[in-house]
């Protein structure tokens, strides 16, 4: 190999040393890295080498600081970053086991082995429920394939059934003019359109299977009943609590001003609030999915009471009644 390339191979493995040994708690002595450059690459250096490399990548931008040895300061994510993004991935359980695994591998590789050792709880992983297996990110790479050319794809749908048997809800292939994937709840959802149908869908992107992308362009969004204007995706979601498909509507409620906090926490600011003759209640004014703050106004049932529309009123009773029938 020519000398100059030896250099920098050299000039690497010490960043890499640095990024793996070191950090703001933990400096390297010049002997330190000449240790863990034999450890790590079977590479002798003497100690005016190891401190010309740091002067290189000093040089090149790297936030190498000199404090009773060296550390690197200054890396992509901060440990807190690394953690949250962690802890996401454990907690999402519709990520397949393998990929979470390989995820978090990666995560902590970006920060030193001393990180590693915070991370013991990531042990856990194995007995926590994520789905063993799955076609997630594969859906999601030609999912955002078709979005990013505006093309059409044809999948099935699976719901599982009592034997917990995952089955296709037809039996030939839908097909499907995707606009979005999003986040919800923990969960993936494409936002898109049935072709045959002319309205908003939401499905479950870990539930798709045998996805195949289509030459034929999609039909565009401002075609569909509700989304003339185009998706406005903040909006949309505000509306889509659980992400029900259906018609929104402005729903009016009593609420506790105790419990407002709750409102702020699932349908976000975008919402009016009204002061009423009872100092206890507040009146809350929102547009929203019908089909989903139904089930939002039970669960919330102690603190919220829907005024309106009446339709989304007497569904409520309706529920509410056919639970009170199986427990008594």
């Amino acid at each position: 190999m020519a000398e100059g390339k030896v250099k920098k191979l050299y000039i690497m493995q010490t960043l890499e040393v640095l990024k793996k040994y070191s950090d703001a708690n933990h400096h390297l002595k010049q002997n330190d890295i000449i240790r863990y450059m034999k450890l790590e690459y079977d590479v002798e250096c003497e100690r005016k080498s190891v401190a010309r490399n740091i002067s290189n990548l000093q040089d090149l931008g790297y936030d190498i600081v000199k404090d009773n040895g060296y550390y690197l300061a200054d890396r992509i994510f901060e440990e807190s970053e690394l953690r949250l993004l962690i802890d996401s991935i454990m907690a999402s359980r519709y990520i397949p086991l393998n990929q979470s695994k390989e995820l978090i591998d990666k995560l902590i590789s970006q920060s030193s082995v001393y990180f590693k050792k915070q991370m013991r709880h990531v042990a856990n992983l194995d007995r926590m429920n994520h789905e063993k297996s799955g076609q997630l990110f594969y859906n999601i790479d030609i999912l955002n394939e078709a979005i990013d050319k505006h093309k059409k794809v044809t999948l099935f749908y699976n719901k599982k059934d009592v034997n917990s048997e995952s089955k296709p809800t037809s039996s030939r292939p839908h097909l499907v003019n995707p606009y979005q994937i999003v986040v919800a709840n923990g969960r993936y959802y494409l936002i898109a359109n049935m072709d045959k149908y002319d309205n908003i869908t939401h499905l479950r992107v870990e539930k798709i299977s045998n996805i195949k992308l289509k030459d034929e362009p999609a039909k565009d969004i401002k075609k569909i009943k509700g989304q003339e204007n185009g998706l406005n995706l903040p909006q949309h979601m505000v509306e889509h609590v659980y992400m029900y498909s259906g018609k929104s509507e402005r729903i009016t409620m009593k609420v506790k001003a105790s419990g407002i906090d709750n409102v702020f926490d699932w349908l976000g600011d975008n919402i009016t609030i009204t002061p009423t003759e009872d100092e206890e209640y507040v009146e809350v004014s929102v547009r929203a999915n019908l089909e989903a703050m139904k089930y939002w106004a039970i669960q919330f049932g102690e603190l919220v009471e829907v005024v309106s529309p009446l339709e989304l009123r007497e569904e409520i009773k309706k529920s509410i009644k056919c639970i009170s029938n199986k427990y008594d």
